[in-house]
């Protein structure tokens, strides 16, 4: 079985979730690259409007998902809905016939609603598990328990 771990992180939070995810599944790994600046206040407020309104963006990746089985995707999520940079990697790639599975690191539980969303979008593909995390208890608490329940369900 070959994995790869795709993400987006905008602070680093999810960064350090893909590279767990990527050491306990010996996967590859690839930061999905937004184009469009989202640093700052600024940034932040139109990434949310840009999320809200279901809006794609330029975005750069260097691994091709086709030549793995299972493809693990994570992002943050903005205004309640999947971010730009993960609507448009799943519009771009096709997932067809791939196990694929998704994490988030967010300031809510607003993951519970996205995870469907995300599911929708990739309807040839057998999805085979969530990981989500508020980002208080990825810096403050142990959820190694949690992260391995996630891995076990991904093999």
């Amino acid at each position: 079985m070959t994995y790869l771990v795709a993400y987006y992180s905008r602070t680093g939070n999810n960064r350090a979730i893909a590279e767990q995810i990527a050491k306990l599944l010996s996967a590859d790994i690839d930061e999905i690259i937004d184009k469009k600046k989202r640093q700052g206040k600024v940034g932040w407020l139109l990434a949310g409007r840009d999320s809200m309104s279901g809006n794609l963006t330029e975005i750069e990746f260097k691994k091709n998902p086709q030549d793995y089985d299972t493809i693990i995707i994570g992002a943050p999520i903005w205004a309640g809905n999947p971010i730009p940079p993960i609507r448009t990697y799943l519009q771009n790639v096709d997932l067809s016939g791939k196990r694929v599975a998704f994490f988030i690191c967010a300031k809510s539980d607003g993951f519970n609603e996205v995870f469907p969303q995300q599911v929708a979008l990739i309807p040839n593909s057998e999805h085979i598990g969530n990981f989500g995390i508020r980002e208080d208890r990825f810096k403050n608490e142990d959820y190694s328990a949690d992260l391995q329940a996630f891995i076990e369900k991904v093999k």
